[in-house]
């Protein structure tokens, strides 16, 4: 049984977390929770009163002692928390994106190798189970070689999701939710890409960006584009990924649907008509007119993920083996992103070899 402290108690602990770790009840064990905001505290106190509240991050450690420190605090704080569960013997599972800049992430690597611990990000969208049945089919006979990816999101800012530390980033859209999307590339080619090149307007003049388009490139010649727009007042899609393979595309698609549509197909002139009820997600493999589905995710598909990804953390530990999703594996998404907001900054192709290099000596990339 693992015991487990938090840090940080905002929605996306009681979101997401929370829910996860009721899935893994038999695994893991809540010793403590933390968050300088007292309403939050007593937020915890209201759904979990067994479990004790603490507002100094430092003292839940010492009086908790846990095995493990789930990490749930706006991305300046990681940094010096991931450090601190280090010097106490904890493995860390924090929320994405580990820290702010390259240098940081070996600096937190470094920590973690010298105390003997694991650090690993909760980057838990590979695990939904509508990326994981796209993964399955890559390189079948159905499906093929993977050739190009696209992603897009549209997305309408709320002040809600705009509230508190979100709102002061100058890097939101790329950093706070890219990660994901860049994390999914990575996933799904299983390579390093080479070089890319992004494009960054901002027209309307806002503190954070607002519409990232990227262009990534891998050495044999196959792609991937990112569009994530925060203008359009049409219609949200949390996030569509399409993935073109050498005999069919796959579509996989993260939030709920209920819709029927009726048409006709005029190459073919052949009537259609289909009902889709989706609760969390859904992946189709299509060939031209042709289509079926590969795997649904549930109402929450970032709290089942979330399990997912932190179940098999601790088989790795149980195993003694490195985990997926590792500080160490997560550094090169977050090159990927610096080098993203670099493009833009400086209108032109970037290579990305020193990106993914260790850059302990070069703290001018990624800050």
């Amino acid at each position: 049984m693992i015991r487990l402290a938090i840090a940080g108690l905002g929605a996306v602990t009681r979101n997401i977390h929370l829910p996860a770790y009721a899935q893994l009840a038999q695994r893991v064990t809540l010793v403590g929770g933390c968050d300088v905001q007292p309403e939050a505290r007593e937020l915890l106190k209201k759904s979990h009163p067994a479990i004790p509240g603490f507002a100094d991050y430092e003292e839940m450690l010492r009086e908790t002692k846990p095995d493990m420190v789930a990490i749930c605090t706006p991305p300046f704080l990681h940094r010096e928390q991931c450090l601190a569960a280090l010097r106490q013997g904890c493995h860390v599972f924090c929320e994405k994106p580990l820290v702010e800049s390259l240098p940081e992430v070996d600096e937190i690597i470094a920590a973690a190798e010298a105390a003997g611990r694991q650090v690993v990000v909760n980057s838990q969208f590979p695990y939904m189970q509508i990326h994981l049945a796209a993964k399955a089919r890559i390189g079948q006979p159905d499906f093929g070689r993977l050739l190009f990816l696209h992603a897009s999101q549209t997305f309408r800012p709320t002040p809600q999701t705009e509230g508190t530390w979100r709102r002061e980033m100058t890097r939101r859209l790329g950093f706070e939710f890219g990660v994901h999307v860049f994390e999914l590339i990575r996933f799904f080619f299983a390579e390093d890409p080479v070089r890319l090149c992004a494009h960054m307007p901002n027209p309307v003049g806002s503190k954070s960006d607002v519409l990232n388009m990227v262009n990534i490139e891998f050495a044999d010649g196959r792609s991937a584009a990112i569009i994530l727009d925060r203008l359009s007042r049409g219609p949200e899609r949390y996030l569509d990924l399409r993935l073109d393979g050498e005999h069919a595309a796959i579509s996989t698609s993260i939030g709920g649907e209920l819709a029927f549509e009726a048409g006709l197909h005029t190459r073919e002139r052949r009537p259609f008509f289909n009902l889709r009820f989706v609760k969390g997600g859904k992946a189709l493999w299509q060939d031209g007119n042709r289509s079926r589905l590969l795997a649904r995710d549930g109402i929450n598909p970032f709290a089942s993920s979330t399990a997912y990804h932190l179940g098999a953390f601790i088989d790795a530990l149980a195993e003694n083996r490195p985990p997926a999703g590792s500080a160490r594996d997560h550094r090169k998404t977050l090159g990927l992103i610096f080098a993203a907001y670099d493009s833009a900054a400086e209108k032109r192709w970037v290579e990305l070899a020193p990106y993914f290099a260790a850059s302990s000596l070069e703290p001018a990339i990624g800050q």
